[in-house]
């Protein structure tokens, strides 16, 4: 009798400690992208996945749900069993709720860390009579309904949405400029250095290829910096001295109720692997720019998109 409760007793302090031994990840973590194979998303996502993987001692998988233009991929990070196994890839995602396709907000979700940040800029063909962001706003102010602005995709999205939050307080009716829905950036750059419309919205790396032909130039970058590898491209400081900063975030996020340590974990693997030598040289060559932010500074920046884009959102008409 004394032998088996003893054995009992020792096999019970053994799972103890191998509990308290254990230490996540003990298994795979899968990330979901909410975003087809190949795009930005995707790409900046597995350049970071490789990190992680060697970081975190366990493989990383990629799994692309992008039904839905990403709605489909976050409801099911938000769903997702809150232990760390499954995370995945967060981006503004506050435009959905204008356009009732869905109602995500900060408090579905646990912000991790965010590890890539591209600022949007504002672009004209060569031929365009506009030199510089000044010159173009007060003719868009002074005849809203004249102009045609690219969206690089569709409206209410990361590109479009700073720079017509930047026109808004400008002054300018931005519900009455003609915002042109797209394929992507690539066929609306084409358009632009054709003159079939006056403006684009995209990232300054998107535009790198026809602003090296010469065909299309931008006016300026929405960025509290000049970005590296674009000296040509000023920042609205430079142009209206104001500074405006806007464009697309990526980060990691995971359903809410996270336990602490787990996000502390990979918040700290997310801040290596933004170190890396590896995962910077990866991200130069995709022509992708590193922005870390821990999880606190993640979860500002969520709150704060939330707010100025139901601000745009609303000035531009659209939901109603």
């Amino acid at each position: 009798m004394r032998i088996s409760v003893l054995a009992s007793v020792l096999m019970a302090f053994a799972g103890l400690a191998g509990t308290a031994q254990a230490e996540y990840p003990e298994r795979p973590v899968t990330i979901i992208v909410p975003a087809a194979a190949g795009g930005g998303g995707d790409t900046t996502t597995r350049i970071l996945a490789r990190e992680l993987k060697e970081i975190l001692g366990q493989p990383i998988t990629i799994v692309n749900q992008g039904q839905g233009g990403g709605v489909v991929g976050l409801t099911a990070i938000k769903n997702a069993t809150p232990d760390g196994y499954t995370v995945g890839l967060l981006f503004p995602y506050a435009g959905y709720k204008a356009t009732g396709q869905a109602d995500f907000t900060a408090k579905d979700f646990t912000p991790i860390a965010n590890f890539n940040g591209d600022s949007s800029s504002l672009l004209v063909g060569s031929g365009s009579r506009f030199n510089d962001l000044k010159t173009a706003l007060e003719a868009i102010k002074a005849s809203p309904g004249s102009f045609k602005v690219h969206c690089s995709g569709g409206c209410g999205s990361v590109w479009d949405i700073p720079v017509a939050g930047m026109m808004l307080d400008y002054g300018i009716d931005v519900a009455a400029i003609k915002w042109v829905p797209g394929q992507g950036a690539a066929p609306g750059l084409i358009e632009l250095a054709a003159g079939g419309v006056d403006f684009q919205t995209a990232s300054l790396p998107e535009a790198s290829a026809l602003m090296s032909a010469g065909r299309v130039r931008p006016l300026a970058v929405l960025s509290p910096e000049p970005v590296p590898g674009f000296p040509n491209a000023p920042t609205t400081k430079q142009s209206i001295g104001t500074a405006v900063d806007g464009g697309t975030w990526r980060a990691l996020g995971g359903p809410a109720g996270m336990p602490a340590d787990v996000v502390a974990k990979l918040d700290a693997a997310v801040a290596k692997a933004t170190q890396s030598t590896a995962y910077k040289d990866a991200m130069a060559k995709a022509n992708f720019g590193i922005k870390y932010l821990n999880g606190k500074q993640l979860e500002e920046l969520m709150l704060r998109h939330e707010k100025d884009t139901a601000r745009v959102m609303d000035a531009l008409g659209y939901g109603k």
